[in-house]
């Protein structure tokens, strides 16, 4: 990749930023990037020693020269002195070489000292004394530790136009600071331009592109990266399979984690503990329980010691699992091991056993926790409120949640969000809305569970008027509905009988271009059925094939009900052949809706034909079928008769 090139890439890949096109003119001259630098407060200073100060003041122009290059090398520099050689070695003669200067710029950007490196520079720039590469390098790094990514494009810009080859370090500096800005994209784009320029990247440089896109949750295009890179015969490391690892494990991707934890090993790279706890944590995510352990009995037989990480994720799973004695024995063996419970590891206990209605063995875990010398954060407190309110023991939540503010823990919007939610679930409406209001009093920003929480507790209350205004208001608190919002207030208005502001709500949903799920046409559907509106529901239930999407057997089983409410039992039963022609298996609901509309209207043989259908299918009907085939049995013989000919039937029942 020659340097013309490279220039060219250049142009292209600043134009991706709006900030760096405004500051296309700053990237000319590289001493105007410079001149509003300020000295940076925080560089650490180091003892001046007096003695190489003044031996310093003796010496010849080549011996003070490598007197600055030994005290440099020696790491013993202090920011004084590094600026006083600094103005010496400029006004030397003969000019010093580059590389003297290279190593004090060098030594002045260890010290964290970066915005009089700049300065530096600028001086250098002044006296005619020119870089080389490593020189400009410094410069790169200085200018991205500041976070001035333009400057930092600026100084690419340079090194390109003194007719320097980019090397790997400038290119990686570059790239990883538009990372860390969160620019991941606009990094990878640069370095996929350079790479069809001949440009050849490291594990390092694939790392941290790889890296910066798992961090913003894109694994798949990670992994893409990860394939070109083991395309260009670069080798992947621990730390890459870790990273990718891992990042499919949070998506939940486990299957694409073992497959690339595969992949690892069949190229000989030995897998640490990082990506063992990673893999044991995304198995106990999705309640793999079994497998975790294989894997955590696998990783000890193969010598890798657990960490704190590691035995947190599987105290975890057997919570989650409620097997307390597994709970137990890893928590000793933990303690056994030297490795100490955190926060994190008590948490999780006190969660596990609020979970299991075991408040009291959780309120002595704190105690627990406390002897342990671990000071409870806000997460354990909102694990043990949660615990409380799910055990219905509202007013003991009532007084804990009082007293976390009395003992001044700054509450947040979980905390919040756990007390209205516990006296939404109790019908307690006016607590939660109380709550809600203090939450606003304290500034605290409700989110879209605080609301949805709120609207469904208000809809099940029948006040609708209040959750619509509810809704309304979100916007001026600058909260968006999500469809799970639409979703709630549309099952309220519907099941409240407001079938016309349902249909109107439905309407502003698809405005604000979200996508109707099956669920929001069940619950229309359902709505309309309710009042009668027959030809309404159909035409909805035709509009979900339209919007593209499958009914599921909610619905199906909602137009069921619907069609025999209407008598249209017939059309029900070809409605339960359809939606078996589509792949969609009718459950025992789907059958007892039916046969209970068939023997109310004392159509036995019909009955009995789907209940031979049922039992083939191993489902029970429920007690009102039950009831109804009881009664015709001690009234009609030809009812008897028909039903003895289901054997096993009614004992099911």
């Amino acid at each position: 990749m020659n340097a013309s090139h490279s220039l060219m890439l250049l142009k292209n890949a600043t134009s991706i930023s709006k900030d760096a096109a405004e500051n296309s003119k700053a990237l000319r001259l590289l001493s105007s990037l410079f001149s509003h630098c300020q000295q940076n407060p925080s560089a650490e200073q180091k003892p001046d020693t007096m003695a190489e100060k003044q031996r310093s003041c003796h010496l010849g122009p080549n011996e003070f020269e490598f007197h600055v290059k030994r005290l440099c090398r020696s790491g013993r520099l202090s920011l004084n002195t590094g600026q006083s050689y600094f103005d010496k070695l400029v006004q030397t003669k003969p000019v010093p070489l580059i590389s003297t200067f290279n190593l004090l710029l060098s030594s002045v950007s260890k010290l964290k000292a970066y915005s009089i490196v700049l300065l530096m520079y600028e001086k250098l720039s002044y006296e005619g004394i020119k870089p080389d590469l490593y020189t400009l390098n410094i410069l790169l790094e200085c200018s991205c530790h500041l976070k001035q990514i333009n400057y930092g494009f600026g100084i690419f810009a340079e090194i390109m136009k003194r007719g320097f080859e980019p090397d790997i370090i400038a290119v990686t500096t570059l790239l990883k600071a538009m990372c860390v800005e969160g620019r991941v994209f606009d990094a990878v784009q640069i370095f996929d331009k350079m790479s069809e320029n001949g440009f050849q990247g490291d594990a390092v440089l694939y790392g941290i592109l790889m890296g910066g896109l798992c961090k913003i949750r894109e694994t798949h295009f990670a992994m893409e990266l990860h394939r070109k890179m083991m395309h260009k015969g670069c080798e992947a490391n621990v730390l890459t399979y870790s990273m990718l690892i891992d990042s499919l494990c949070k998506d939940e991707l486990i299957d694409e984690a073992m497959d690339m934890f595969l992949e690892m090993t069949s190229r000989g790279i030995y897998p640490d503990v990082v990506v063992y706890s990673s893999l044991i944590n995304g198995l106990h995510r999705l309640g793999r329980l079994k497998e975790a352990v294989e894997l955590f009995n696998e990783m000890v037989g193969g010598g890798i010691l657990p960490d704190k990480v590691t035995y947190n994720s599987m105290i975890h799973g057997f919570c989650q699992a409620g097997m307390w004695k597994e709970v137990t024995r890893l928590f000793k063996k933990m303690m056994g091991e030297g490795i100490s419970p955190d926060v994190v590891t008590f948490t999780i206990l006190i969660d596990g056993l609020c979970k299991e209605g075991k408040i009291a063995e959780a309120r002595e875990m704190f105690g627990v926790m406390v002897q342990h010398g671990k000071k409870p954060q806000l997460y354990t407190y909102n694990s043990f409120l949660n615990g409380l309110c799910q055990a219905g023991l509202l007013d003991d939540a009532t007084k804990f949640f009082k007293w976390m503010g009395d003992i001044h823990l700054e509450l947040d919007v979980v905390s919040y969000n756990i007390m209205i939610n516990g006296y939404c679930k109790r019908w307690k409406i006016d607590d939660a809305m109380q709550v809600f209001r203090e939450m606003a009093c304290k500034g605290l920003k409700p989110n879209i569970l605080t609301y949805n929480r709120l609207i469904g507790a208000l809809c099940r209350a029948r006040r609708v008027k209040i959750a619509q205004k509810m809704f309304s208001e979100m916007y001026s608190h600058g909260i968006s509905p999500e469809l799970s919002t639409y979703t709630i207030l549309l099952d309220g208005l519907c099941k409240n009988g407001q079938i016309n502001e349902a249909m109107d709500l439905f309407q502003t949903l698809e405005n604000a271009n979200f996508s109707p799920s099956i669920e929001v046409f069940s619950i229309l559907i359902d709505g309309l059925f309710r009042i009668g509106r027959l030809k309404e529901a159909r035409e909805k239930f035709h509009e979900i094939s339209i919007k593209g999407l499958a009914p599921d057997v909610v619905t199906y089983n909602i137009m069921i009900n619907g069609l025999c409410k209407e008598g249209l039992s017939l059309e029900a039963v070809e409605m339960l052949d359809e939606m078996e022609e589509k792949g969609c298996l009718p459950d025992s609901v789907s059958f007892n809706i039916i046969i209970q509309s068939f023997l109310q209207a004392n159509k036995v043989h019909e009955a009995t034909q789907l209940l031979e259908k049922m039992r083939k299918r191993n489902l029970i009907p429920n007690e009102a079928v039950t009831a109804l085939l009881l009664d015709l049995v001690l009234v009609d013989d030809k009812c008897r008769e028909a039903i003895q000919s289901l054997p096993n039937v009614v004992q099911k029942c």
